[in-house]
């Protein structure tokens, strides 16, 4: 109303969603003498003063036209999709407005989310966020539903009651021995100890972790780099510079896929000889899944002298998140096909599985021998077992037989 000859968007990811709430509470808080017409077919409104909104689907950009807009609103907006707001962005076009306008509401997404990464990692001034507590609406909800809320678990309660950024597993974890107030400690760089460094290869997210192991065989889990959009060459020189900076004069042992010994079809050369070239010779074992697992989670299940035989630094949001759940299962939804074989491996989830997959790397290269000795030490253990057994069964025929 004080902008008379405006043009606005409110939308949300489900129309169904957008109208049995965000459309009904505005058609409520809107005094009808405000509005000259309503179309319930088109979802747009004109009011006395030539301003008119528009409300929209945002499931992807189908049905937004080449609108010219003076103000958009995205509710529940860790819904929709990051490339939906960008369009929306370009359309603030309108020019007989002073301002131009978007703005969104949400509950806090994860931190690899595109609104974290747009609106808390950008130095942009045109940007600004505004976070409330559920307490601060406290006189306004229903009895109990506070308290229903403080019984969440720690990372449930920062998202949805602290109103904090935080994160939220999407399905089982991959790893389901770890802990956060257990395993998640303050750790310092030993300059005695070598550093085993694991390596993950690709364009989008290149991975590296620093790790070290102590004296008495502790693995503790230091740094975490992740890339984006970036050639593993640069990469390499990425974290050369970095290691220079944090641990002068460290010894590396260094780690990676195997696949990184694979020649493309863009170059000649493999992610393993690019390392090689910046002084990082990565050593790799085959392995699978499954032997993973059993490797990290008996790391995670063991402690040494009140101590976890893994600990994760507080810096490290990625892996602590990963072993929280970002690092998981597939969700097998119902009705679609399932096949065994999927459902045992973790999701391929573009984010969480890169630093978790350099961490593996180094566990398989690591302990694998050790869980091995293990394995052969507890087989031995039952076939001396058996053949005891088998001696006193003999014994026993022999005097039963006398």
């Amino acid at each position: 109303m004080l902008y008379p000859r405006n043009c606005g968007l409110i939308g949300r990811k489900d129309f169904t969603d957008l109208r049995d709430t965000t459309l009904k509470t505005f058609l409520e808080i809107c005094p009808e003498g405000f509005i000259r017409n309503y179309n319930k077919t088109e979802h747009h409104i004109i009011f006395v003063n030539g301003s008119e909104v528009y409300f929209r689907e945002l499931k992807d950009r189908t049905g937004l036209g080449s609108l010219n807009l003076g103000f958009f609103y995205i509710d529940e907006a860790e819904e929709v999709e990051e490339s939906v707001f960008d369009y929306l962005k370009g359309r603030l076009s309108l020019q007989n407005v002073d301002k131009t306008l978007g703005w969104l509401t949400s509950n806090p997404p994860n931190e690899d989310h595109w609104i974290f990464r747009q609106f808390e990692q950008s130095n942009d001034i045109d940007y600004a966020t505004f976070h409330a507590s559920t307490y601060e609406n406290k006189d306004n909800l229903p009895e109990g539903y506070i308290a229903d809320l403080e019984k969440l678990p720690p990372s449930w309660r920062k998202k949805y009651l602290e109103g904090q950024y935080g994160f939220t597993p999407d399905g089982r974890p991959f790893y389901e021995g770890y802990n956060e107030r257990f395993h998640k400690r303050i750790l310092q760089y030993n300059p005695q100890l070598p550093i085993l460094r694991g390596f993950d290869y690709g364009y989008h997210h290149p991975a590296c972790v620093i790790t070290q192991i102590d004296n008495l065989t502790r693995w503790h889990i230091l740094k975490e780099f992740l890339g984006k959009d970036i050639t593993i060459d640069k990469f390499a020189d990425y974290i050369n510079a970095q290691c220079n900076i944090l641990y002068p004069d460290a010894r590396y042992k260094d780690f990676g896929d195997p696949a990184g010994n694979q020649v493309s079809d863009k170059n000649e050369k493999t992610s393993v000889d690019i390392l090689a070239s910046k002084g990082i010779r990565v050593y790799s074992q085959p392995s699978t899944y499954r032997t993973r697992k059993e490797i990290i989670e008996i790391k995670l299940s063991t402690i040494i002298e009140n101590y976890p035989a893994l600990m994760v630094d507080t810096s490290c949001r990625i892996i602590n998140d990963a072993f929280l759940g970002g690092y998981h299962y597939p969700i097998h939804k119902k009705d679609s096909p399932f096949n065994p074989k999927k459902y045992e491996e973790p999701f391929r989830d573009s984010f969480y599985e890169h630093c978790m997959n350099a961490l593996e790397y180094i566990a398989v290269c690591v302990f694998q021998n050790s869980l091995n000795r293990k394995a052969d030490a507890q087989r031995r253990q039952l076939t001396d077992y058996g053949h005891r057994r088998e001696l006193t069964k003999r014994e026993s025929l022999a005097t039963w037989s006398s």
